[in-house]
């Protein structure tokens, strides 16, 4: 009973982490309504959270080692909240600036602390099912914004209920702290104390490696939530409507894809789920850039399944990878890696796409999933080489 109590508080973590990811696509048109602001305005404050994201999941293992896991991740959810209702009262777009700060600190910190002791606790169907509930989260962020701007409330209304939601969740938090306390971090007593030295975890062969996965798989991933509706339209020549069923599947897909990864685990191993995922990823792709009408929808849901176990895979492979002394500063600089390729890729890939052809996203994601692959079965042949050295 207090392992499943537990459970149900990772989780719900998690889908705190999900709530704010798209808020601010869809509160965005009415945002620059009421303030007067550039519509391009959005990319400083989307990449204003992504930085701050980045720096927190570089320090966040550290901050575990002096505060535990636990109160980390109360205090990461609690700048969110302050992020979201600082969103909801301010009058000018420089205090949405200063907003977004919280909320890019709370989401590196509880990503990266969260993922890490999932993968060192937990079995990998977890890992699955804790990204699923991301998926979850992200979901419903933006219905609930839906629903309130529907009624004639403002954008501020959405941001405020979606911000009390996260205060909940802190609460249930701060009453589980002895949880965490009685779910300690497990670490083999011949490993040492954990690190977080850059220089030891730049000394771990395979790691340069893993960092490029994350940059390259989340780098398709925004490719696909930024893109994807672009090239439906322009290249398939599909209605607005029909391009934004097409890609809300493909968001559904994902998150069922990861519920079902999780059970996938019980008889497959992670190292297969991976290799396996990244092969049906590649022909989800293909079946795209070769697919025309009913068949699109059968390559969007073929790469959503794909994509699905990709992350939380990688993720909880990473101490069997490269050994627990050292996984929980790797999770960080994998997570950072990953905020690093959504916000750098499909900007450049649209000024890319802009000067030549939208024909080439199907391309480009094939090469991403090549190098992903590549990079997969190389960290492989590289653990097995250091296996047999010792």
């Amino acid at each position: 009973m207090r392992q499943c109590a537990f459970l149900f508080i990772i989780y719900a973590t998690y889908i705190s982490l999900g709530l704010p990811d798209s808020l601010l696509g869809v509160a965005w048109p009415e945002i620059v309504g009421e303030i007067d602001v550039a519509y391009s305005a959005a990319g400083i404050i989307s990449m204003t959270i992504a930085i701050c994201t980045v720096i927190s999941s570089l320090q966040a293992i550290r901050l575990t080692q002096k505060m535990g896991t636990g109160k980390l991740v109360l205090g990461s959810v609690l700048l969110t909240v302050i992020g979201l209702i600082g969103f909801a009262f301010t009058q000018n777009f420089f205090l949405l600036i200063v907003a977004a700060l919280p909320l890019g600190f709370g989401a590196g910190a509880i990503d990266t602390s969260v993922n890490d002791y999932v993968a060192a606790n937990l079995k990998a169907r977890h890992m699955n099912w804790l990204h699923a509930f991301w998926g979850i989260g992200a979901t419903l962020g933006p219905m609930i914004m839906g629903v309130a701007l529907n009624n004639d409330f403002s954008w501020r209304t959405g941001y405020l209920i979606i911000g009390c939601i996260q205060l909940m969740i802190t609460c249930i938090l701060f009453f589980s702290l002895p949880l965490w306390k009685g779910n300690h971090l497990k670490v083999p007593r011949e490993s040492g104390e954990r690190t977080t030295s850059p220089v030891s975890v730049w000394k771990q062969r395979g790691v340069l490696l893993a960092l490029i996965s994350f940059v390259f798989y989340v780098g398709l991933e925004g490719t696909i939530f930024l893109w994807g509706s672009s090239y439906l339209i322009e290249v398939k020549s599909l209605t607005a409507a029909t391009a934004s069923f097409i890609l809300s599947i493909f968001f559904a897909s994902i998150t069922a894809g990861r519920i079902i990864s999780g059970f996938i685990t019980f008889w497959l191993s992670s190292q297969k789920l991976l290799i396996l995922s990244q092969i049906i990823l590649l022909l989800g792709i293909l079946t795209v850039a070769l697919g025309r009408g009913s068949i699109l929808y059968g390559g969007f849901i073929l790469i959503g399944i794909g994509c699905a176990a990709i992350f939380p895979t990688m993720i909880h492979e990473t101490p069997r990878r490269f050994g627990k002394r050292h996984s929980g500063a790797i999770i960080g600089f994998q997570v950072a890696a990953g905020y690093v390729g959504i916000t750098a890729i499909p900007p450049l890939l649209g000024v890319l796409f802009q000067g030549f052809s939208m024909n080439l996203m199907p391309l480009f994601l094939g090469i991403f999933v090549l190098i992903l692959l590549g990079a997969t079965i190389a960290i492989e042949i590289g653990k097995t080489k250091r296996n047999f050295e010792y």
